[in-house]
This record gives C-alpha cells, structure tokens and sequence, in this order.
C-alpha cells in the first residue's frame, strides 16, 4: 500500500498534470512542453524528472534533443476516472447539503 501511495502522489501536483497533459497527443522535448504549459523551463524540466523518476514518462533523447512520452496511455484513463470519482463525490456532498436546507 505504501508504494501505491507513493506513485499515486505523482498525480497530486496540478502542474504535473499540466505537464503530462502537455503530453497526451505523443512525445515532446522539454521546450514544447514549455510552450504547451506556459511553466517555466525549469519547472517543466523538474516535473519530467519527476515522473521519470516514477515511471510514467520515458526519455528518449534523438541527437542534441530529448523527447519525453508517456509510457502507459492507461494514466489518462487513471486520471479521467479519478476526476469523475471526484465530481460525483461533490455532487453527492451538495445534493446532501440542498436535502438539509
């Protein structure tokens, strides 16, 4: 459990979901994600590392440039559900709070 909770950390930075977002539609180098984000150079560099580093993103460097690509297409879907998880769970916390008043 201690490791799940760990990896699923990765997820809990909105900038990092911006980042691997960024990467939805294939690999980018760190300036197109840049672009993408608008995150500074630095940040976007210390995110990729990051989930590198975990295992959700892969570097591929071609000459003087390094690419990154998510690894499993299945995190999106990961984080699609979660989303959802979390908007129903709002939604019943307010049709409780409309029940009360």
């Amino acid at each position: 459990m201690e490791a799940l909770a760990e990896y699923l950390k990765v997820f809990s930075e909105p900038n990092r979901l911006a980042v691997l977002e960024a990467l939805r539609g294939g690999a980018l180098n760190v300036t197109a994600v840049v672009e993408k984000t608008g995150l500074s150079q630095a940040l976007v560099s210390k995110h990729l590392k990051m989930l590198t580093i975990a295992g959700v993103v892969k570097r591929q460097p071609e000459g003087s440039l390094v690419f990154y690509e998510v690894i499993d297409k299945g995190v999106f879907k990961l984080l699609a559900k979660a989303e959802k998880l979390m908007l129903d769970g709002r939604r019943q916390q307010l049709d409780a709070l409309a029940a009360i008043f």
